[in-house]
């Protein structure tokens, strides 16, 4: 595999997407900057994701931009239309020799490459772009992981097979402390209720009742994470546990929360961005599924990641009966939360993953004699 002659020469990556997709072209961006260590390496990204780049020593600069607002509304394709002319136009004004694609690349975002002027662009098209090195649209279902591999292919550089890396600070890792002091011990489990989507969260009374079951057998100490927004969704649940809980949702920044991951001896988990920090840092996760292909967040079950899914799998979208999905970035409401397969998990279901992780992570820390 030949690559391109970049090295020396300014070069775009555009991620599209949250933290989960943003997470998945960290690999490629490394391989980026092995295979052309003196190129100039820019990242284009959406400001909500643009943290999860904070210390990549991989890029020189993070571009962030506002993601669209309208989606789904009378001015969505005005406002896409003058979003994508004003950013086409910023990145065309620093003049990059080649312009490449990741994950995502849906029309405005192919109409954008095609406003840079770069010399070079790769990506994924069906062939009616101004593509100059073009990946045929993936047959079934490709992960954002493995588009990104082919995208790299496509100007002859081989993705590292490594996984992503995250990056936390000094002060990072003091905040993710200080939380977790009220709840130290061993087991640390970690409870993340939240997700864009209701239809990918599970109901909060079970995930209560799982708190309660792993506290009653194992004196476990129950951390719930998420975001500013899911704070009622941790309210409602920490409001059915005995005892301490360490409730972090709204309060850490993403490279805190990152931190706070790491130290967890449990993650369960919705089909949200934490499952992917946890499997990036390592922390046994139990993620719960409703209807959605986990493969499309790269996803799959390994030594320390355990998918629960008792529904049919469907297409992405197609038990939207709201219409809500693929037009909308998030949707919550409550009437969909534990639907689509959710229903179907119950409390006991969770605990008995949950406690078989966490005795084969217990006999293997005795074998090694470590000690929380």
């Amino acid at each position: 595999m030949n690559a391109l002659p970049l090295d020396g020469r300014k070069i775009l990556v555009i991620v599209y997407g949250h933290i989960a997709d943003t997470m998945a072209a960290i690999p490629g961006l490394r391989s980026l900057r092995h295979a052309y260590p003196g190129a100039r390496i820019d990242a284009l990204v959406i400001h909500g994701a643009a943290p999860v780049l904070s210390g990549c020593p991989y890029v020189d600069d993070v571009v962030a931009w506002d993601d669209f607002r309208q989606k789904g509304t009378r001015w969505a394709k005005a406002e896409k239309a003058a979003t994508i002319a004003s950013l086409g136009l910023r990145i065309r004004r620093r003049r990059y020799d080649a312009v490449l694609v990741f994950h995502r690349s849906f029309r405005a975002i192919r109409e954008l490459a095609a406003l840079s002027g770069a010399q070079v662009v790769a990506g994924v098209s069906s062939g009616r772009d101004r593509y100059t090195h073009r990946v045929e649209p993936p047959h079934g279902v490709h992960s954002s992981r493995e588009e990104n591999r082919a995208v790299l292919a496509a100007i002859g550089v081989e993705d590292d097979g490594r996984p992503p890396e995250l990056w936390t600070s000094p002060d990072d890792e003091a905040r993710a402390l200080e939380l977790l002091a009220p709840v130290r011990g061993w087991p640390l489990v970690g409870l993340h209720p939240g997700s864009d989507w209701s239809c990918q969260q599970w109901l909060p009374d079970r995930f209560a009742a799982v708190g309660r079951e792993l506290r009653a057998r194992l004196a476990a100490r129950i951390v719930i994470t998420g975001s500013r927004s899911e704070m009622p969704l941790q309210r409602e649940i920490a409001a059915g546990l005995d005892g301490p809980v360490a409730e972090t949702a709204g309060v850490t920044t993403l490279g805190q929360l990152v931190a706070l991951l790491r130290r967890l001896d449990l993650l369960i988990t919705v089909n949200s961005a934490p499952a992917s920090i946890a499997q990036a840092v390592g922390t046994p996760t139990v993620v719960l599924l409703g209807a959605e292909d986990p493969r499309l967040t790269g996803l799959t079950s390994t030594e320390r990641v355990e998918l629960i899914q008792r529904g049919d799998r469907l297409a992405p979208g197609s038990w939207c009966e709201l219409g809500r999905w693929g037009v909308l970035s998030g949707c919550d409401s409550p009437i969909c939360r534990g639907v689509s397969g959710l229903d179907q998990l119950e409390a006991s279901d969770v605990v008995a993953t949950a406690m078989r992780i966490l005795s084969s992570t217990r006999d293997a820390r005795s074998s090694v004699g470590v000690e929380r």
